[in-house]
């Protein structure tokens, strides 16, 4: 009888893409999962799983891990809640890789990264986020995202609402470069939330109409949020009838964050969210836990410290709750910290997903397709599933306890429920606690794809 280097006895299964559960051990070797059975296995260590449940490893495609400087808070704060793939740079903000991989060599989970728009703006000379740029900037950018693209970045990430003034020519230019490249995806943040976000969603679904590419709207009900997002699901799933190559993810919170110098918190924001500054909270810097309805607070802060945090607690709860239900919405984080503070989605996203979908009614193979099967698919990773040969990236937990505990005042509390997530059939948390040293890999997309 062979022997393995790790054996995870006696759990249950959760097999999203067949939909269904089966207890099985699982013998694991050289990183990968070499044996399904319900026999016995000879290994060199085990993990005694009984009474719980095996996922495969969470995957959030939609993170931020852009500060060079701290790579590790929001690493960690996912790797604890079963997060054991992530891709980076979303929104726009994606760094070039000569500027963000150096400092990335070993990372907490299987870690990727996107090349941002608004990234490769600033690298071409364009700085006013309210200006197209010019024609010798656009091919400047142009070459920039080919040469990304050949040295594995994952993608194009676009984030409209941060540059409202773009036009679609700037954008289509950069797809003239993206359809020579297979299997990478490009995610859009919308040029506009609130009720105008039907029609920023209809400009992307345009786009997924015209051009042979994957795109996947962004943080959908965060976006939509506010009385639009059955109206929006049903437009995207009429495109997607119609041939529109295009996904969503939803974080399952009622409140966003980011930065407070963003063009998002331009003057006019009350009449798009039906909420004025009152529900406004600084969450990182030496003002964090203050609301922005303090005398000149708002005037003070967008002027002197732009970049931090910002939750605007704004968003209606049912709404999000139906967007998560779609069938094919992917479960993302949106995971942003600056200095170790911020929203409690870096921490909680997954947990109170599940939690959520199992309250709607959802089957665990349902709930955990969305955290698993569903994003990999989505964009075209070769994880999210348990079978022989796949990579042995899993999560054991406990399905009564599975709950988030992260607050906004406390955002990286971990969660319970959680047992061990194991990367690479090495174990790398136990009980929340995040074990020795890295066990992630930095990936690439493969350029031999084209």
């Amino acid at each position: 009888m062979p022997e393995y280097d790790l054996a995870v006895r006696g759990g249950t299964l959760i097999l999203p893409e067949l939909n269904k559960e089966e207890k099985l051990n699982i013998g694991i070797s050289q990183g990968r999962i070499a044996r399904l059975s319900p026999e016995e296995m000879q290994a060199k260590d085990s993990l005694d799983a009984s009474g719980l449940y095996i996922s495969p490893g969470f995957i959030d495609s939609h993170m931020h891990d852009e500060e060079k400087e701290d790579g590790e808070s929001i690493e960690k704060a996912l790797l604890r809640q079963g997060v054991t793939t992530a891709i980076a740079g979303n929104c726009g903000s994606g760094p070039l890789g000569a500027d963000i991989l150096s400092f990335r060599r070993n990372p907490w989970l299987n870690l990727g990264y996107l090349t941002g728009h608004k990234k490769l703006r600033e690298a071409s000379g364009v700085i006013d986020r309210y200006a197209p740029a010019g024609p010798d900037q656009v091919k400047t950018m142009k070459d920039l995202l080919r040469k990304e693209l050949q040295e594995g970045s994952f993608g194009l990430s676009i984030g409209l609402e941060y540059l409202p003034n773009t036009p679609i020519s700037e954008l289509e230019a950069l797809f003239e470069v993206a359809v020579d490249f297979k299997k990478i995806w490009i995610p859009v943040h919308i040029r506009e939330d609130g009720p105008a976000s039907i029609r920023a969603t209809q400009e992307i679904l345009n786009l997924a109409l015209k051009w042979p590419l994957r795109f996947q709207i962004s943080h959908l009900g965060s976006m939509t949020g506010f009385g639009q997002i059955k109206e929006v699901l049903e437009i995207i799933d009429k495109a997607r009838d119609s041939g529109a190559d295009v996904t969503f993810d939803c974080y399952p919170y009622d409140a966003f964050c980011t930065e407070l110098g963003s063009a998002v918190f331009d003057p006019g924001f009350e009449k798009r969210w039906g909420k004025g500054k009152e529900a406004l909270e600084i969450a990182s810097g030496p003002n964090r836990g203050r609301w922005l309805d303090e005398e000149d607070l708002y005037e003070r802060l967008r002027q002197e410290e732009p970049e931090c945090l910002v939750i605007a607690h704004v968003i209606k709860q049912n709404e999000v709750e139906l967007c998560l239900s779609h069938p094919e919405c992917a479960i993302a984080s949106d995971g942003l910290l600056k200095g170790g503070r911020g929203h409690p989605r870096a921490a909680g996203t997954f947990p109170r997903a599940l939690r959520m979908l199992r309250k709607a009614g959802c089957s665990w193979p349902e709930a955990v397709r969305k955290c698993t099967s569903l994003p990999a698919e989505m964009n075209w990773l070769d994880k999210g599933v348990i079978k022989e040969g796949a990579d042995a990236d899993l999560v054991i937990f406990d399905g009564e306890k599975l709950c988030d505990r992260a607050t906004f005042s406390e955002e990286l509390l971990p969660p319970e429920g959680i047992k061990f997530v194991i990367i690479g059939g090495q174990a790398a948390v136990k009980d929340n606690e995040v074990l020795g040293s890295p066990k992630g890999k930095l990936m690439k997309r493969v350029p031999s794809r084209e």
